[in-house]
């Protein structure tokens, strides 16, 4: 098979995961409303699928990215595909709340093992001087699923079944599936003695479950309620032990003396702001759309949808700079223009135009496109190839935490102002887009203070 036809099949073959569970997101998020009709639920218990599958997913994808690592990265995504398949299968079954949420679970889960993977494959199967077109494209297949998802979903609650929204997912994971088997003999490779650490997995994991337990609590009851304060007081508990055990521990998952380096921290900090300040472009601009503007849910859908669609047609292009301008550059420029289109989104006043906002956010989405396949290869260059999984899985996590993060904070200050008149109500937006501008700097000043310290990039 031809080298670039070979790429293809592996990075296709790992998009299908990543596809799938940014896909499922944005089809769960806007059939809500449909469960709470069929189920005679509630929206607080219906928002459980969202909750669990989240939990699910951030809590178990670094004890997957490390059996990837030891097993075989192609072993543990194909089973991640099976587990996703099967969980979509039965929550397209459920016949009642909890079933769906116990199955939504059992996604994330496989989720999980499809995110602690993916990207090591494409490391593991591709030669790093062909990587920058590769992990452009993987930025591609997970940007379409933000830009998919609602539309797709719309159309299935519209003219069928809500099932169908699970069931959509079967193909893909198929797909998914063949393409594991045309690599595992070449992908897999020989197993690695990388140890799992089980301790220090299980240590890590609790702490994450109790800040993002922190972070949902401090989004409905305040940052100053009991709720709040005694999960995130246990993060902080359980990650100072996670943290000393890992430096006493002869076999880390992973060597923590990474993050004193700039070089490496600083692209850490540019996707936790990435996926915090992300979310933040699809929670914010409904609540101005449809208050401000008074305009429909489908309508102010297709503003939201102008980020990822920016991501997703800048994202290849800038796969193939990063073989020419190295890592650092269109992580710096990216950073530019998100926090231009965040810093102009910070001065909205309330007769601002949908378009306007639009265009805005679609500034945000190049930005995101420049940065994300760059910082995927700068993070994964920053370990052996026995560990791929693992730092792919690292990837992931604080990706998932930045969105925990800044999700937390949009909600609280969308609650504080919800009541205002709503000119106090679009100061409060202002608020968080001005918050989310002065992150992204921030990350950037980072980068800045990483590159001076550094050799130029060839």
């Amino acid at each position: 098979m031809q080298a670039g036809r070979a790429d293809r099949l592996v990075v296709l073959t790992a998009g299908c995961g990543m596809f799938l569970s940014s896909l499922d997101t944005g089809i769960v998020n806007i059939a809500l409303p449909t469960w709470v009709r069929t189920f005679h639920s509630s929206i607080a218990t219906m928002t459980w699928t969202i909750t669990l599958y989240t939990l699910a997913l951030v809590g178990t994808v670094m004890i997957f990215g490390r059996l990837g690592d030891r097993y075989g990265r192609v072993t543990v995504y194909g089973a991640g595909l099976l587990v996703f398949l099967a969980a979509s299968a039965l929550c397209g079954l459920s016949g009642s709340p909890g079933t769906l949420i116990a199955f939504r679970a059992l996604q994330g889960i496989g989720a999980a093992m499809l995110q602690g993977t993916a990207t090591a494959i494409i490391t593991t199967a591709i030669p790093k001087e062909r990587q920058g077109p590769a992990f452009g494209l993987l930025a591609v297949l997970l940007g379409l699923g933000p830009v998919l998802g609602p539309g797709i979903g719309g159309l299935i609650l519209s003219a069928g079944s809500w099932r169908w929204l699970f069931w959509i997912n079967i193909p893909v994971a198929a797909a998914g599936l063949w393409g594991c088997s045309c690599l595992r003999k070449s992908v897999n490779g020989p197993k690695n003695a990388v140890p799992m650490n089980l301790p220090g997995h299980l240590l890590l994991s609790a702490s994450v479950l109790s800040l993002l337990q922190g972070l949902a609590m401090a989004s409905r009851s305040g940052m100053l309620s009991t709720a709040t304060w005694g999960p995130l007081v246990l993060f902080a508990v359980l990650f100072a032990l996670f943290v000393c055990r890992e430096m006493r521990t002869s076999r880390p998952i992973v060597d923590l003396k990474l993050f004193l380096r700039i070089g490496f921290t600083a692209p850490v900090l540019g996707i936790f702001v990435l996926g915090g300040a992300t979310s933040l472009g699809f929670i914010l601009p409904p609540y101005f759309l449809e208050q401000a503007r008074h305009l429909d849910s489908w309508q102010a859908g297709l503003v939201n949808l102008s980020g990822p669609l920016g991501l997703v047609l800048v994202a290849r292009s800038s796969g193939r700079l990063m073989e020419r301008a190295g890592t650092v550059r269109p992580m710096m420029a990216g950073l530019v223009a998100m926090a231009a289109a965040y810093g102009a989104l910070g001065t909205m006043q309330a007769d601002w135009q949908p378009w306007g906002m639009a265009a805005l956010l679609g500034l945000y989405g190049i930005g995101a496109g420049l940065f994300l396949p760059s910082n995927t290869a700068a993070m994964m260059s920053a370990a052996g190839r026995d560990i791929q999984g693992t730092m792919g899985a690292i990837q992931r996590m604080v990706q998932n935490l930045g969105i925990a993060c800044y999700t937390a904070i949009a909600a609280a200050i969308i609650t504080a102002h919800s009541r205002s008149g709503i000119d106090t109500f679009v100061g409060g937006l202002r608020e968080a887009w001005l918050f989310a501008a002065a992150t992204i700097v921030l990350s950037l000043t980072v980068f800045v203070v990483a590159s001076r310290r550094r050799r130029p990039e060839g």
